[in-house]
């Protein structure tokens, strides 16, 4: 009894270890490059058909301003959650990753609130591209088209698109919100499944020596 007490703090221990390690290194959104612009007295007005309730994306994100023409990046491995939040477009756009897309018909509510996921993303920067009209040109992270802004703790950004219609610059043609969340370390998962294993082979060797006894 007292070595399963033992293993079971140690396990304990080295469970609370795993999961320290794992907050250290927890993704985040970051950006490289970019120019810092005002989303106020733009030509046009940023002032997009939101998908829900609007004062939530208010209070998440600082629609004051923008970073112009930045990349976003993950900084660690993360699963990754892309919504189309909000548009105000006479254009067909259409939002791309991987062989994952999202639509903006023209006028049309129908696709607002669509999305698709990765299960497992590598910490670089994001592929993603915006189809102007939905068929081209195309508009990668990191076009002087696009635009970023930020929640407080990282953990998801909207993408804003400004398309290649010349009537305005306001960057609300198509809103994509982007979310990250957390996926396990294979080590971490390979020391946790290695300490329940040792449990599990203690705990069946001391029920078969006491039904020897009995």
């Amino acid at each position: 009894m007292i070595r399963l007490k033992t293993l079971c703090r140690a396990l304990c221990l080295a469970t609370g270890l795993v999961a320290s390690a794992g907050m250290a290194q927890a993704s985040a959104l970051s950006t490289s490059g970019g120019t810092s612009t005002s989303l106020v007295g733009l030509p046009g007005t940023f002032n997009p058909n939101w998908f829900g309730d609007a004062s939530l994306y208010a209070s998440t994100f600082d629609l004051s301003a923008m970073l112009k023409g930045a990349s976003l990046i993950l900084t660690q491995p993360a699963a990754v959650t892309y919504m189309f939040v909000g548009f105000d477009a006479s254009f067909n756009n259409a939002f791309v990753s991987g062989a994952e897309r999202l639509n903006n018909r023209s006028g049309a509510y129908a696709n607002l609130g669509s999305s698709f996921s990765f299960s497992s993303v590598t910490a670089a920067p994001l592929d993603f591209s915006f189809l102007s009209n939905g068929s081209g040109p195309l508009f990668a992270n990191g076009n002087r088209n696009t635009g970023l802004v930020l929640s407080a703790d990282r953990q998801s950004a909207l993408i804003l698109f400004n398309d290649s219609f010349t009537g305005d610059g306001d960057f609300d043609d198509m809103v994509v919100r982007v979310s990250i969340s957390a996926v396990p370390e294979p080590e971490m998962l390979g020391m946790l499944l290695a300490g329940l294993g040792v449990i599990t082979a203690v705990v069946r060797r001391r029920r078969t020596q006491a039904l020897r006894q009995v």
